[in-house]
C-alpha cells in the first residue's frame, strides 16, 4: 500500500534535475559549497566549465587531489564573498549548501550569486525539506530545522533575483550500511563525529527502523525543494 502521508513527488537523481534546468554543455557553472567536488566533476563530465567554491580545507584538498574530468577548478571561499568576477557565470548552484551559510549572510550569498551571474543567468538553490524519515535520522546529529527555514526565508526575500520556478522531488539516498550513514554525516561536518559516537545506539536503532531495504542496500527518500532564481536581463 502506498504511504498516504508522503506527497506524490517523483523520485529523481539530482544531476538529472539540474540537467533539465540548464543546458550543461559549454555552460559556465559555479558550485557553491562544493565539498569534495563530486557534483563539480559530474557537471564537468556533461560538458560544463565548473568552478567549485569551498571553505573547508580538508574537503578542498580532496577536491583538488581527485583526478580532473574536464578542467574543473576549485577555489577557497564562502558563499557570501565569492572569489569570482561579475557577470561571468551561466548558473550558480547551491546544492544543500545555502543553509550552511551563517543565517545573517544568507541574503548576501544570494546577492553574490546575482553578482557573478550573467544577465539572464540562473541560481539553483537545492535544499532538503525538513521532513521524512531521513531528516528525523539526521536531526539526531544536527537539527537543521531552523537554518533550513532561514534559507527558505532568504530565498523569498531576495530582490536582485527573480523567482523563476519552484519544484519538488524525492532524492533517493542509498547507503550500504549504518557506517555509511555515519561517515556521510561526518564528511559534511567533521565536528559531528563525537556526537555520532555518543549517540551510536540510538542512531543505529532509528536507521534500522526508517530505512527501506531493497537491492541489498538501505534506501531513504529525501524530499527536496529546488528554487530557481533568475538574474534580470536589464
Amino acid at each position: 500500500m502506498a504511504d498516504q502521508t508522503r506527497p506524490p513527488y517523483p523520485r529523481r537523481k539530482t544531476l538529472d534535475v539540474i540537467a533539465d534546468i540548464i543546458p550543461l554543455a559549454g555552460a559556465r557553472v559555479v558550485d557553491v559549497g562544493c565539498g569534495e567536488g563530486a557534483l563539480a566533476r559530474a557537471l564537468a563530465k556533461r560538458g560544463a566549465h565548473v568552478t567549485g567554491v569551498e571553505i573547508l580545507d580538508e574537503a578542498l584538498s580532496k577536491a583538488r587531489a581527485a583526478a580532473p574530468v574536464a578542467g574543473e577548478r576549485f577555489l577557497k571561499g564562502v558563499g557570501e564573498d565569492l572569489p569570482l568576477p561579475d557577470n561571468d557565470a551561466d548558473a550558480v548552484i547551491f546544492l544543500n549548501s545555502l543553509h550552511h551559510v551563517p543565517g545573517a549572510h544568507m541574503g548576501k550569498a544570494l546577492r553574490e550569486a546575482a553578482r557573478v551571474l550573467k544577465p539572464g543567468g540562473i541560481a539553483i538553490v537545492h535544499e532538503p525539506e525538513p521532513t521524512g524519515g531521513y531528516f528525523e535520522l539526521t536531526k539526531l546529529v544536527d537539527d537543521e530545522t531552523e537554518v533550513r527555514a532561514l534559507a527558505h526565508a532568504a530565498i523569498k526575500a531576495v530582490r536582485v533575483l527573480e523567482s523563476a520556478d519552484e519544484l519538488f522531488y524525492f532524492n533517493p539516498v542509498r547507503l550500504d550500511d549504518y557506517e555509511g550513514f555515519a561517515n556521510r554525516m561526518a564528511g559534511v561536518d567533521p565536528t559531528r563525529s563525537t556526537l555520532i559516537r555518543d549517540r551510536d545506539a540510538e542512531l543505529r536503532a532509528l536507521f534500522d527502523s526508517v530505512a527501506e531495504r531493497r537491492e541489498g542496500a538501505f534506501w531513504f527518500d529525501q524530499p527536496i525543494r529546488v528554487n530557481l532564481l533568475r538574474k534580470p536581463t536589464q
